[in-house]
């Protein structure tokens, strides 16, 4: 019975032991065997927003076998939020690889520090280009994205996208065989435009065809275009020529791109400028700037905003002049000048070397079978306990990617406001309003041009979103704008209606207090302006207003028979910052009351400027709201305004350093040995 009594005694301090220490593995193993420390600086004296920097990996600093095959599993991280990243190449026989990683933020001539971690091959890839970059494209449908594109040719050029790849083809001999493209989106100074490209003659005539890649204010360039222009074989010649407001500037043969027919290179136009007066544009080639090619000028480089455009053409005295420019990819990222970033990748450390699994086995605590006489019938009854434990852990492997999921919660509308339909890359505005759960978006459009929108409502449309026009926001409430004014803005947005393919699904008046600070009304006579607007709507229309703070709640039930729903803006009230549920409730309550009293609905719109950490403090705050607001007849949804400030969140905040020790690898399971040990060394004490 004594030996028996040890031996329980032995087994429950392993147990112990192995309970102590499986508590610091939970805190330090996600999965994920292995991480780095990346080193990102800034370099020229200028804090840096959502910029794009080159993680460049070689067998000096990455140890490929230890990751997936093909990246899979990569993953970066600043603090405990999730980077965008995209793999540009991923050569693991050759030991070299390229990720672009956008990082938050960079203080002028300080650093972050990011972590790359790997080493799970039950990973999903998460390498995506269009969360990464301002605008991005690898081909990987069977057409050009209409979203994204526009397209334009003459004498039988065509475009062909198949097997992830664009062809910009000139198939024949003609004065004006041309294909073009050129992006719908355009684009701010200080970024640079790379293409994965190569040349390809297929007639007689090696000079092949002529190939350009560049920033274009109008695609007859009349006013503003920056041209990289490549021809002849191999594509010898290359030039510069620079379009500003109707003068010009050409250089020739500066350099030379030295691409062999049908070899892959990648092409990047950078185009910046580093001070008020003076603008510049340079060339790399496969990620080298070629010095020779940079150029700067106050009076031929523009600084207007661009579109991009890829273009081919044949030469109209070749006798067989056919061939084309194949693309790979393209994207456009951000770009300071020739200080960039730099970025140091920290060798793993040798301790690292080996997955958690394989360093956690207390080998030090044997216990030597003839010292404790214990059948092994005694020692099988946790067997039940891992057993479970394995269930767990399958079942939690299923979804082998950690997400940030944002709390469910159900409501009429949750929607959104944008300032311009251009402002966002509308992929990426997609998948961040799919997975925010926002299915309304609350457009402000300009009146004097409304069929500037049409293109966007109807993507919109075809992804599943309502979109419903704002207007009168910018009165001034100096009286400068009148009742006919304002008629006239809601007019043109009727007739658009009236005539589009892609119609507004509602009009949203919003109301602006007045200018005296002390009154409680609006600055216009918005009950005529909304008695009007139904009036044109007619019943097939959604018409709501957007309250003021301010607003005389009162007139509130003069208004709510003609409008669908009401937006109580919760923002603005003098209150500090509303980002918590009960100080939004609190704010709205008095019109709510009206709004609930008069028979009607609203929405509750926050600002995500009101000191919200994140992402996922905003939809807590949906949520919330909308438990709150549980079976109340008056309480439609919720909305925020507005997008740019919303998306540049992160998902969840960076969490505070830990504190000393306790983020160190192996802590935990050192201190559950010790711990075992210890014990083990009392009972070896007792027996004696």
């Amino acid at each position: 019975m004594r030996v028996r009594s040890i031996a329980c005694r032995i087994i429950s301090v392993l147990l112990l032991g192995v309970f102590i220490t499986g508590c610091a593995l939970a805190e330090t193993d996600d999965k994920w065997s292995y991480s780095q420390e990346i080193v990102v600086t800034e370099n020229a004296g200028k804090d840096l927003t959502s910029y794009q920097v080159p993680v460049r990996l070689d067998s000096s600093n990455f140890d490929f076998s230890k990751a997936n095959a093909d990246g899979s599993d990569l993953r970066f991280l600043l603090g405990s939020t999730g980077l965008d990243y995209w793999v540009e190449t991923w050569d693991p026989k050759g030991g070299e690889a390229t990720v672009w990683v956008k990082v938050p933020f960079l203080p002028a001539n300080g650093n972050r520090k990011i972590l790359m971690k790997y080493g799970y091959p039950e990973a999903r890839a998460e390498s995506n280009g269009a969360d990464t970059f301002l605008f991005f494209d690898d081909f990987s449908g069977s057409s050009l994205r209409s979203i994204d594109w526009k397209y334009e040719n003459s004498g039988g050029g065509f475009v062909d996208v198949q097997g992830g790849s664009c062809k910009l083809v000139a198939p024949k001999v003609h004065v004006s065989d041309f294909v073009l493209i050129y992006s719908r989106d355009s684009f701010d100074i200080n970024t640079a435009f790379v293409a994965k490209r190569m040349k390809v003659t297929t007639g007689d005539d090696e000079r092949g065809p002529v190939l350009r890649q560049g920033f274009i204010d109008q695609i007859d360039n009349a006013r503003n275009e920056i041209k990289h222009e490549t021809e002849l074989a191999n594509e010898t010649r290359v030039r510069w020529e620079l379009t500003a407001r109707k003068e010009r500037f050409r250089s020739f043969d500066l350099t030379n791109v030295r691409a062999l027919e049908g070899d892959w290179y990648i092409s990047e136009i950078a185009w910046y400028e580093e001070d008020d007066d003076n603008r510049s544009v340079a060339w790399f080639k496969d990620g080298v700037r070629d010095t020779r090619m940079d150029y700067t000028s106050s009076e031929f480089v523009t600084n207007l905003p661009m579109h991009i455009y890829l273009y081919a053409a044949s030469y109209p005295d070749a006798s067989e002049t056919t061939g084309y420019m194949a693309v790979d990819y393209v994207f456009i990222r951000k770009f300071v000048g020739p200080e960039e970033p730099s970025v140091q990748v920290t060798p793993a450390p040798a301790e690292e070397a080996a997955p958690v699994e394989e360093v956690s086995e207390p080998e030090a605590v044997e216990v030597p079978v003839e010292e404790v006489e214990v059948p092994i019938e005694d020692v099988s009854e946790p067997e039940n306990v891992s057993e479970e434990t394995e269930e767990e852990i399958e079942e939690a492997e299923v979804e082998a990617v950690p997400v940030v999921s944002f709390p469910e919660y159900s409501v009429g509308i949750s929607g959104i406001r944008l300032s311009s339909p251009y402002s966002p890359h509308f992929p990426a505005l997609v998948r961040d309003l799919e997975s925010s759960g926002i299915d309304t978006i609350f457009l402000s459009v300009d009146s004097t041009d409304v069929w500037q929108y049409e293109r966007f409502v109807k993507s919109a449309h075809e992804e599943g979103f309502e979109v419903h026009a704002v207007l009168l926001e910018d009165t001034g409430c100096t009286g400068a704008w009148d009742l006919n004014t304002s008629s006239e803005a809601i007019d043109e947005v009727l007739d658009y209606n009236s005539k589009s393919l892609a119609a507004f699904d509602g009009i949203n008046i919003y109301m602006e207090p007045s200018s005296a600070p002390t009154s409680n009304e609006g600055c216009l006579d918005y009950a005529s302006i909304i008695e009007a607007t139904r009036e044109g709507a007619g019943a097939n229309l959604t018409l709501s207003a957007s309250l003021p703070p301010l607003y005389n709640a009162s007139t509130i039930e003069d208004i709510a028979p003609m409008v669908d729903f009401f937006v109580v803006r919760a923002y603005g009230r003098g209150d500090g910052d509303l980002n918590e549920a009960s100080l939004i409730v609190d704010a709205v309550a008095l019109q709510m009351g009206e709004i609930r009293g008069a028979g009607s609905k609203g929405i509750i719109e926050i600002r995500a400027e009101d000191g919200f950490e994140d992402k996922m403090a905003v939809q807590e705050s949906f949520a919330s709201l909308a438990e709150y607001y549980s079976g109340d007849p008056a309480f439609l949804g919720v909305t925020i305004s507005s997008y740019e400030t919303y998306k540049d969140l992160p998902k969840v905040a960076e969490e505070p350093d830990e504190k000393p020790g306790t983020g160190v690898p192996g802590f935990g399971i050192v201190s559950g040995l010790l711990a075992g040990l210890g014990a083990l060394a009392l009972l070896k004490k007792s027996r004696m």
